[in-house]
């Protein structure tokens, strides 16, 4: 049966916290969590992740907590208003746990693999979520193998999704989720960004059959074609397994872990940085030991600094979980750890709002937002979060949709 979360703001006992609109204006207090600008964020959460009691000592496959997605409205004279519903998206990280949504907040992009989410007799689907319906109805429900997640193109219209054959790009038309074309490259893409000109995309794997390495295709109008596989200079450390990359805002360079996006290995990950003025790009420069597990990434608005969740210790069931956020300066020649903040189990989705000041991060072992307020390079933890739906993975920002 469908299980619902009704419209709620979030509640509080007591206290204060110290929200962006209220730094800016001197300091006022509010009881709950606020944002500057009216935002949207959408949450995907992968309840197989989040182990029941009876499921973990009966190992009952069906007693298993359901997928379920999020939609949290945000602004600067209202409490959280949130909404969850399960059972309606099939839910499965595949590459970086970042989301999409159209430009305008109405429509959200979670792409889902294996059983739950065959569609049509094909292994993956995308589930088209209508994020200004009352039950955040599911709209589309497209077929398409191997699926990771959705991207965003900066124009606001056309989503990137890669899969098994290369990359397939779509636009809303008239609520409909249209193919725009399907770009069949010869190579198995996985983590993907795009720069904000729109106009190159840096993939990892991208190889015949995938591969360790990076490659950068070029976009122009729904059009990918490969460009170049990204070198390493000599003496840094070679490509062993990079995830989640990310552009700098202004597009000369790309941030990316190199270990997998698996914490509790026994091995620190070095953060590689990539320089996209060179031809072909070429890793530089590296900021070495950054954590055990480096799951995700933002950077901040300005290009001053990075935020980085460290997944570290992550084995739920012998009650060791806990996970570190690594804050990198980028404004040095040599980029280099400003300080480590311990947090919650198990940051994955990670955005900061486009104004730069305040941090969302979702955190999967404890089942809720965290939120940070941002002063120059420092993160302030709130003391309230964003109650989700069970083992937030992914996560998409967005502007508070106007229908």
């Amino acid at each position: 049966m469908k299980r619902t979360l009704a419209w709620a703001g979030l509640v509080v006992a007591a206290g204060v916290v110290w929200s962006a609109a209220a730094s800016s204006a001197g300091a006022q207090e509010r009881p709950y969590i606020t944002s500057r600008t009216p935002i949207t964020i959408l949450s995907a959460n992968d309840g197989v992740s989040h182990l029941r009691l009876n499921a973990q000592l009966q190992r009952d496959t069906e007693n298993v907590t359901r997928d379920s997605i999020t939609v949290i409205h945000l602004g600067p004279d209202h409490p959280p208003i949130v909404k969850t519903v399960y059972e309606t998206v099939p839910n499965t990280i595949g590459g970086s746990p970042y989301m999409a949504m159209t430009g305008d907040g109405l429509y959200g992009f979670v792409t889902g693999r294996g059983a739950e989410a065959e569609t049509e007799g094909v292994n993956g689907r995308i589930s088209v979520i209508d994020m200004a319906s009352a039950e955040l109805e599911v709209v589309q429900k497209i077929p398409i193998p191997n699926p990771s997640m959705a991207l965003a193109h900066p124009d606001g219209r056309r989503i990137i999704i890669p899969y098994a054959e290369g990359f397939r790009v779509y636009e809303m038309r008239d609520g409909r989720c249209e193919l725009v074309r399907d770009n069949q490259v010869g190579r198995s893409p996985g983590s993907i960004d795009i720069n904000r000109a729109g106009d190159r995309i840096i993939a990892t794997g991208g190889g015949s059959g995938g591969g360790r390495g990076m490659h950068v295709f070029s976009y122009r109008d729904g059009e990918i074609a490969h460009m170049a596989e990204v070198g390493v200079k000599e003496g840094l450390p070679r490509f062993r397994s990079p995830f989640s990359q990310r552009f700098t805002p202004d597009g000369r360079r790309v941030l990316v872990g190199n270990g997998g996006g698996s914490g509790t290995k026994g091995t620190l990950d070095d953060l590689l940085i990539i320089d996209m003025t060179l031809e072909p790009p070429m890793v530089t420069g590296v900021v070495p030991q950054v954590g055990d597990g480096v799951e995700s990434l933002a950077i901040h608005p300005s290009g001053r600094f990075a935020a980085l969740g460290i997944l570290e210790e992550t084995r739920i069931n012998a009650h060791l979980t806990y996970s570190h956020l690594t804050v990198v300066d980028l404004e040095s020649e040599t980029p280099h750890i400003l300080y480590q903040i311990t947090i919650e189990a198990i940051p994955e989705g990670i955005e900061f709002t486009p104004d730069g000041t305040q941090l969302y991060v979702g955190l999967t072992a404890a089942n809720h937002i965290a939120v940070f307020d941002v002063e120059g390079k420092i993160l302030k933890k709130h003391p309230f979060v964003i109650r989700v739906g069970h083992a937030p993975s992914s996560m998409a920002l967005g502007p508070r949709f106007r229908r």
